[in-house]
């Protein structure tokens, strides 16, 4: 992991990294049943003292996140669940709805596009197995030059690879896999959740470290409920809002 100090504010640091942490594990970069950096790594990348990064972890360990095991080290504990004790809303819409309004005025840049082996919860969302070879892009959209929102789409490297780069570009990817590629897709879910950022975050926005983000996590499907395409997309709260149109059922206007 890469070094970066935590901001010296109000909020206690033992706070802002384990809110760190808690982040990696709701987006999947810190995976169940998987052993987390240790005490010392954590004190190296964020520049905090061993009690700071102590506190933090035993937080985690008393809220059931995380599960020492003497000898072996830390653990996100198996059985965990991030929607455990959490009010879900469903809403319904309309798969043509799911791109936010603005986008052809942003301007994209394109971080990276690498073939990569699937992580444990990428690899759940696409169906396919642990480990096996994805195309992953990393973008992030700007208004104005300031960053609005960083992208990570993963999707199977036989769809991957037709994309073509100048595309990425100029079209989201659910544009570029429906009316480039003509992949039939039929639907997608997708959740909302607050979160707080991380390096790889706060670096591809411009923000503070553990300053708050808005995440959505989508998956795209075609035929027969295949997964096609899983989307991690983090937004600034100052610069984006979520907004949801309601109507009650039987309005026919």
């Amino acid at each position: 992991m890469k070094s970066l100090a935590l901001e010296k504010n109000n909020i206690p640091l033992y706070f802002q990294l384990e809110q760190i942490i808690k982040s990696k594990i709701l987006t999947g970069e810190f995976i169940l049943g998987d052993k987390i950096p240790t005490e010392k790594e954590f004190c190296k990348t964020y520049q905090v003292s061993s009690i700071t990064a102590r506190q933090a972890i035993l937080n985690l360990v008393n809220e059931g996140l995380l599960v020492r095991r003497q000898g072996k080290g830390t653990f996100v504990k198996e059985g965990f669940t991030k929607i455990k004790n959490i009010k879900t809303l469903r809403l319904s819409g309309n798969l043509n709805n799911i791109l936010p309004e603005g986008l052809k005025a942003q301007d994209v840049k394109l971080l990276e596009i690498v073939k990569i082996k699937a992580p444990r919860r990428v690899a759940k969302l696409l169906d396919i197995e642990e480990g096996k070879e994805v195309i992953q892009v990393r973008r992030t959209r700007n208004d104005n030059r300031i960053p609005v929102s960083y992208i990570k789409n993963y999707v199977r490297p036989e769809i991957g690879e037709r994309i073509k780069r100048e595309d990425l570009y100029l079209y989201p990817m659910l544009d570029i896999l429906r009316n480039r590629l003509k992949i039939p897709l039929t639907g997608g879910i997708q959740y909302v959740e607050a979160i707080v950022a991380d390096y790889d975050i706060a670096s591809a926005l411009s923000v503070n470290i553990c300053s708050p983000i808005l995440y959505l996590e989508t998956v795209i499907f075609e035929r027969h409920k295949k997964p096609v395409e899983l989307a991690q997309t983090f937004y600034r709260p100052d610069q984006f809002r979520y907004t949801v149109e309601l109507r009650i059922k039987g309005d026919r206007k």
